[in-house]
């Protein structure tokens, strides 16, 4: 028996190896799957609109903030009915709220500061749903569906965490590049979505 211990364990440690990357590439895959833009009628288009902040560098958005805001000024260009929250605090590193950059990107390109609502307080993603959806209940707007633009690898989580405060979530997402960085980002997707699900 002690002889034949070593193999046993070295068996299943591999096993659970094995398993446990098994179950890391499927969620993987799964969030990529669910970071696609939703397919919406005109019907279905959600009044409440909401950019989900990131990283700024000094008064100027990151690059995955600014593919983000990218793909929104495009939607607020096709939509000019619409207006937005601009939602993220202001982090220990960031000398500036994440949602004041925002908003100053928006409106240099040509965006209305009337369209544009700061949520300035959030520093989660819950948080920005949850405080976008009041700052939006008290300019008069339906918030019991929301239209959320962000990064292919955060969508789901974010739709997830929507649903969870009892809204009906719409998506459209930034792409991420190189390949390499989306893998990583997906990769730390897996962690904090198990968190937001606890």
């Amino acid at each position: 028996k002690k002889k034949n211990a070593p193999k046993h364990w070295s068996r299943l440690l591999t096993g659970l190896t094995a398993a446990g990357m098994a179950v890391i590439f499927g969620a993987m895959g799964y969030i990529a799957m669910q970071g696609q833009d939703s397919v919406m009628t005109q019907d279905e288009t959600p009044e409440f609109v909401v950019v989900l902040g990131a990283q700024v560098q000094g008064d100027q958005p990151s690059l995955t903030l600014k593919k983000r805001l990218d793909l929104a000024l495009e939607y607020l260009t096709g939509h000019p009915q619409v207006s937005v929250v601009v939602s993220g605090g202001q982090g220990a590193d960031e000398a500036y709220t994440e949602a004041s950059v925002m908003a100053k990107y928006l409106t240099a390109r040509g965006v209305d500061e009337s369209r544009v609502l700061l949520e300035e307080q959030a520093s989660d993603t819950r948080e920005n749903l949850e405080f976008s959806r009041t700052l939006a209940q008290a300019h008069g707007m339906r918030t019991d569906r929301v239209l959320i633009i962000t990064s292919d690898f955060h969508l789901c989580r974010a739709k997830y965490l929507a649903k969870k405060l009892g809204m009906e979530p719409y998506g459209l997402a930034s792409r991420t590049s190189p390949e390499v960085l989306r893998v990583n980002y997906l990769l730390r997707e897996v962690f904090a979505f198990v968190k937001a699900a606890l």
